[in-house]
C-alpha cells in the first residue's frame, strides 16, 4: 500500500521553509556504555552496529531533522 503525501517531503515541520540535506551520516547504536565499556573495551563494540540517516537543516529557523537516506 502506497501512502501519498499531502506536504512537500522537502519542508521543514515546524515552519513551512525548505530544508538543505546536509548530508548523510552513520550514527553508532547498540554496544555497550558507561564504565561497562571501561572494563570490556573492545568488547563492548560487540552488539554495536551502525544506522544510517540523511542529515536536513531548516534553511530559516535552522532546526535539523533526520530520515532514512533513498535507496539508489
Amino acid at each position: 500500500m502506497e501512502v501519498k503525501m499531502t506536504v512537500d517531503p522537502n519542508a521543514c515541520l515546524r515552519c513551512g521553509a525548505q530544508l538543505q540535506s546536509i548530508g548523510v551520516e552513520q550514527f553508532r547504536v547498540g554496544g555497550t556504555s558507561g564504565g561497562w565499556s571501561l572494563l570490556f573495551s573492545e568488547w563492548a563494540d560487540v552488539g554495536e552496529e551502525l544506522l544510517v540517516l540523511e542529515v536536513l537543516a531548516c534553511t530559516q529557523c535552522r532546526k535539523a531533522e533526520i530520515r532514512a537516506p533513498q535507496k539508489s
